[in-house]
């Protein structure tokens, strides 16, 4: 996916590496959630938290593999060329028709993660089309990702009023999309660059300007859902997690951090 002064490009691979990374991602959840609340209610470091769940082990090894089999598309000429599981749905608009909850909540945050990612590269439009682009590649970046941020969280409460949804609903899965957002870029990001290059700013930093300084309740599913994410790619990266947090929220803060 890329843009320049009059159009996004991208294709049908795109659209099936967000899918297929986006269905893997949300199992986070099953494999982490043990260890984070037994973590933030009696306040034990994070990594002792999952040493004592004796079955992560098992779900952790089968997170791992669908992430590898996501990421293994990136590199594919075609979708048909990696081994698809066969839990997951093949991509589809037909929200409806796939039946359990679960699966319509993951297509609403891989539809919410795919704009934020449009938004983006539709601002590096702009960028070419008003030659404002900032000094640095890295800059823009950053800046591309702040603005499709702020377009996809302002107006929330005029859009709520409107579709009769609640306020603080909508601002919770709008973070969530944007959350798993991050999680994707992260996976598209080349290992060489993810401590920043002239092209991209540090992960990390990208990172941040996504998930960072939510102004949401302490009880709100972002959080939980965004730590299991975050610890996730810890574990992808074998990174310490001698973290003590008593919330989820600050969870997620103390994750962010250890990442930079």
């Amino acid at each position: 996916m890329n843009a320049d002064a009059s159009r996004i490009k991208f294709d049908t691979k795109t659209i099936d590496f967000f899918w297929l990374l986006g269905f893997s991602a949300w199992r986070a959840i099953e494999v982490y959630s043990p260890a984070l609340v037994l973590a933030t209610l009696i306040g034990i470091p994070l990594d002792q938290a999952l040493n004592i769940d004796a079955e992560r082990g098992q779900y952790e090894f089968d997170y791992k593999q669908r992430i590898a089999s996501a990421q293994s598309l990136i590199a594919a000429e075609q979708t048909p060329d990696v081994s698809w599981p066969t839990d997951v749905p093949q991509p589809t608009a037909d929200r409806d028709g796939l039946g359990d909850n679960q699966r319509k909540a993951v297509f609403d945050l891989v539809a919410l993660a795919l704009a934020f990612a449009l938004l983006h590269e539709f601002r590096h439009v702009m960028y070419c089309a008003d030659n404002s682009a900032p000094s640095t590649l890295p800059e823009e970046e950053i800046g591309c990702d702040t603005w499709a941020r702020e377009f996809m969280t302002s107006g929330l409460a005029a859009y709520a009023k409107e579709h009769g949804h609640d306020y603080a609903e909508v601002h919770q899965k709008r973070a969530m999309g944007i959350a798993l957002a991050a999680v994707i870029i992260h996976a598209m990001t080349p290992t060489h660059a993810h401590w920043g290059n002239r092209q991209y700013p540090p992960i990390a930093q990208r990172l941040t300007a996504m998930i960072g300084g939510y102004n949401l309740p302490p009880g709100s599913s972002f959080w939980p859902f965004t730590a299991c994410l975050l610890i996730a790619l810890m574990r992808q990266e074998n990174r310490p997690l001698d973290i003590v947090a008593h919330s989820n929220q600050e969870m997620v803060e103390a994750l962010l951090d250890r990442l930079r």
